[in-house]
């Protein structure tokens, strides 16, 4: 079957209202997209219990300003997070398992919905996180993920005139324009980079195994959490405290996860009345990842505490 028979299947199977090319998969997607010159768009959404991720589609990708700019440029796949039980029932529950999966093996943590724009490789080079206001506003930010694999590209093609730590350090380059959850799919990258830089100066020994890293700190802090659930007298209390503190001393936290168990000591903080404490933790818990779902939240929080709380605090409002 020829590409434009298998793009025209695709869109009718997926009831496609716009001439923007579907694939079930990013396996599916890289033969298209290999053929055509395309990138790829995979699109983590809850498209029919999500607001932006319904605005996202509804009013930005599926309009003629959005298909006349880049309808020819990108291949779209869709990981879908149903909640409505018709929504579910029409998604097999191999297929959810596998979306769950996709979602920790690109580690977005961004909320939904969340586009993660890849190469005809199958290469990540740049997240689109959110909706945005207007389609217009929505094509500038694929414009800077283009800017971004522009000069991912542009490095690497540097590096191959060159030698030795001059080549680690374009190459290096190359990896530092990409998002950082992004670099352990690099395989051949960051190994050469390791084998030219034996001395880590560069700081990419270690990327390949961040992964098997975040899923052990990540099951660590769940556990700590599950040990913290009761936790309400003073003395239990204070415990929380030091054991926060403890998990937060982990070497090569990841930021994700560093940012929840500040938050939670800000909350144990909170139920201590240590409010300037309080703040500091959530202070630090955005700052650490500003860009994560938890962000909006946390920074809201931090405001109501500079504007409300510690005003109080300072003239003795609240003890």
């Amino acid at each position: 079957m020829k590409i434009s028979a298998i793009i025209m299947t695709m869109g009718i199977l997926a009831g496609c209202a716009w001439a923007l090319p579907q694939a079930a998969s990013v396996e599916a997607a890289l033969p298209v997209a290999k053929e055509q010159g395309r990138d790829i768009m995979l699109e983590f959404t809850g498209k029919e219990w999500c607001p932006p991720c319904i605005h996202l589609r509804t009013k930005i990708l599926e309009t003629e300003e959005f298909e006349k700019a880049v309808g020819d440029k990108y291949v779209l796949v869709e990981v879908i997070f149903p909640r409505l039980p018709s929504a579910v029932a029409a998604i097999p529950e191999e297929q959810r398992n596998a979306n769950e999966k996709l979602l920790v093996h690109h580690r977005i943590e961004t909320g939904l919905p969340t586009v993660l724009l890849l190469d005809a490789e199958g290469l990540p080079y740049a997240q689109v996180a959110g909706a945005r206001r207007t389609t217009a506003e929505y094509l500038k930010a694929l414009e800077e993920a283009a800017a971004v694999r522009a000069a991912r590209d542009a490095a690497f093609a540097r590096a191959g005139q060159l030698q030795g730590m001059e080549r680690a350090r374009a190459l290096a380059e190359g990896l530092n324009a990409i998002p950082r959850n992004c670099r352990d799919k690099y395989k051949d990258v960051v190994n050469e980079i390791n084998h030219l830089d034996p001395q880590n100066t560069l700081g990419y020994a270690g990327v390949l195994t961040r992964y098997e890293n975040y899923r052990r700190q990540e099951a660590e802090l769940k556990a700590l959490f599950a040990s913290l659930r009761c936790s309400r007298t003073a003395v239990s209390l204070d415990q929380a405290v030091v054991k926060l503190q403890a998990y937060l001393q982990t070497p090569h936290l990841e930021p994700e996860l560093a940012q929840q168990a500040w938050r939670s000591l800000g909350d144990t903080y909170a139920m201590q009345r240590r409010y300037k404490d309080v703040h500091a933790a959530y202070r630090q818990a955005y700052e650490i990842a500003p860009e994560s779902r938890l962000a909006p939240r946390l920074r809201t929080a931090v405001e109501h505490y500079e504007k409300n709380i510690l005003p109080a605090v300072e003239c003795g409002e609240i003890k």
